[in-house]
This record gives C-alpha cells, structure tokens and sequence, in this order.
C-alpha cells in the first residue's frame, strides 16, 4: 500500500489517479518468459565461477561443490581473482581474467537490479515498467519503462559472459581433476547422533561407499 501511495505522489503533477498493477501474475507472458531467462542464465554463469575456482585449486568437482556451494556470486569471483594471483606466471593473463570477471560481476549486478525489482503495468496503456525504490538520505521511488526485449538481451549478457570464463578455461587447460578417492555415504553428523556413537563401544566403523547399498 506505502508503495502505491508514494507512486501516486511520485506522480501527481500529471495524473494523480493512475494505479499501477503490481501483480506479478498480470505480467505478459513475454516478460515472464524474458525474467526467467534471465534467472536461468544467471545460475548458469554462477556455475562457470564454481567450476573455475576447482580449476584454479586443482580439486575435483565434489571438493570443488563443498568449498563453494554457499559462496554468493561476489564471494566467488573474488576467490577465483585471488587463486588465479597464486598460479598466473603473467600478468597480462591476470588481466585477461580479471576484464571477464569484470563482465560477470556487471551482468550479475544486472541481473540483481531486474530480479529485485518490482514491475507493473500502467491501467490503461498496459506498458511495464520497473519500480526502483532507494532510501540513501532520502526517499526515493522511480518508475522506468522496460520492454520484454531490453531483459532478452541482459540474460544474453549474462549468459556470454559465463560462456567467456569457460572458453578461458578451456584455451588454457584449466580443469576440475577427476575423482579418484571412493565417495561415501552421508553421516548423520547432529550432535544427538555424535552422543550415541560416543556410547558405542566400537568407535571405529568404516564408512560405506556411496554406490553399497544399505
């Protein structure tokens, strides 16, 4: 309701009675289709960081999904800048990486101000538009108008710029290493499950392998 009043006073030297539709569900189905895209193609390019940080450690996918699977995208590619510092014997190739980096860190911030908006569509004309709403010192509440094109081409964007990190990696051989240690399966690790094994008298039991059946 806030939102709504500030719009009609963010608006009231022209047309103080315009309502805005904020309802997500009344969104054309181009838009939805182009948000998400944009979605899928940001976790895409999230991935390529992932796979690039094991490439860089010289660990295997798995090793490489438990030091990074709760990192967020910025986290991410400041790891994958400080790993490549270690073991890059030139500085131009730092500066090749850190220039595509540059590209997925300005996607993904693309990305977070389409994703963290709101949109709505004018009761009349039926045009989309993003709502942004910033509180530095002031409030202030913006409406921009979009089409379902201008957040095609940003999931694009996103995407090439995930797609340009890989084509590094591959032209110069920077790979996850293949699995060689047996996976097991999943210990229950809670502190109740920790108590009981401490009763037992046999504290040393071999773990099963992932692919035994229990």
């Amino acid at each position: 309701m806030l939102r709504r009043e500030l719009l009609m006073a963010h608006t009231s030297d022209t047309n103080p009675t315009i309502i805005y539709d904020f309802d997500p569900r009344n969104l054309p189905p181009d838009f939805l289709r182009a948000l998400g895209l944009v979605s899928a193609a940001s976790a895409q390019t999230e991935d390529t960081l992932q796979h690039l940080i094991g490439g860089l450690a010289g660990v295997d996918l798995v090793e490489t999904i438990a030091i990074t699977a709760q990192m967020s995208a910025a986290l991410k590619g400041q790891v994958a800048r400080a790993l490549a510092e270690l073991g890059a014997p030139y500085i131009n190739e730092l500066d090749i990486l850190d220039d595509l980096l540059d590209s997925v860190a300005n996607a993904l911030e693309r990305r977070n101000a389409l994703l963290h908006s709101a949109f709505c569509r004018h009761p009349d004309t039926g045009e989309v538009l993003t709502c942004k709403q910033k509180a530095r010192g002031a409030v202030r509440v913006s409406l921009t108008p979009i089409t379902a094109a201008d957040i095609e081409a940003d999931a694009v964007a996103i995407y090439e710029a995930g797609m340009a990190i890989i084509s590094f990696m591959v032209s110069r051989g920077i790979g996850q290493k293949d699995r060689i240690k047996p996976l097991y399966q999943p210990v229950d690790r809670t502190k109740r499950a920790r108590e009981g094994r401490k009763a037992d008298s046999n504290r040393n039991v071999n773990r099963r392998p992932l692919d035994e059946e229990l």
